[in-house]
């Protein structure tokens, strides 16, 4: 059909340009629910859905300057005793590399890519000169815009994430049946995360593995 051709380059567009393109296909491969096929038809959902988890992988050679960068070469060594070489998950801004710490705990380290904060103000020029030129019916696409800048300025800072998501296993302590992996700030930074490895995790999109 014509929507699974559609769908298809768009994957390939956003494979091939990386950052913000992938991330405009997860939000597209997130709609699930929401107004269906009346809104976004299911195979673009379908076909999106690869970025989640499943985007390009860059090897651990092109992504080590970042912990260089953050940690030094030193600490890097004395941080972990392993980091294996293929990626466990790739997305739009970060892939993610499971490790053993040198104290001898299996970690998950999430890296952002080298290149990414370079490229986002070239990309975001591109696409505010794009809200500016398109208005679809008459509607000013432009705060859309904005607040996907917003969104994914505050999303390449690990940092933030790493709050948060002790702040959620905080709240979430009680419950017996969630689990957030606790972070590892000696091994996280702005641009690397860092936390417990946590083994045979459901994905929060498999509605029916997690009846």
């Amino acid at each position: 059909s014509v929507h699974e051709a559609v769908s298809r380059k768009c994957l390939e567009l956003a494979k091939e340009n990386g950052g913000i393109y992938n991330k405009a296909g997860q939000f597209v491969a997130s709609l699930q629910g929401g107004a269906g096929d009346k809104g976004v038809p299911r195979v673009y959902v379908e076909t999106l859905s690869e970025l989640t988890d499943n985007a390009p992988k860059q090897t651990f050679e092109a992504m080590r300057p970042v912990l260089v960068e953050e940690f030094g070469e030193e600490r890097v060594d004395a941080l972990f005793e392993s980091i294996e070489s293929a990626p466990i998950a790739a997305a739009s801004l970060a892939q993610v590399h499971r490790a053993k710490t040198r104290k001898g705990e299996d970690a998950a380290v999430k890296i952002i890519y080298p290149w990414l904060r370079r490229d986002l103000a070239s990309d975001f020029a591109v696409v505010r000169m794009m809200g500016d030129s398109i208005q679809p019916g008459g509607f000013d696409l432009k705060w859309i815009v904005r607040d996907f800048e917003q969104s994914i300025s505050s999303e390449v800072d690990f940092e933030h994430e790493a709050a948060n998501g002790e702040t959620t296993r905080k709240q979430l302590s009680h419950r017996v049946d969630v689990t957030i992996p606790r972070v590892i700030y000696e091994a996280s930074s702005s641009s690397i995360m860092t936390t417990e490895f946590v083994e045979d995790m459901i994905r929060v999109s498999d509605a029916e593995a997690l009846r």
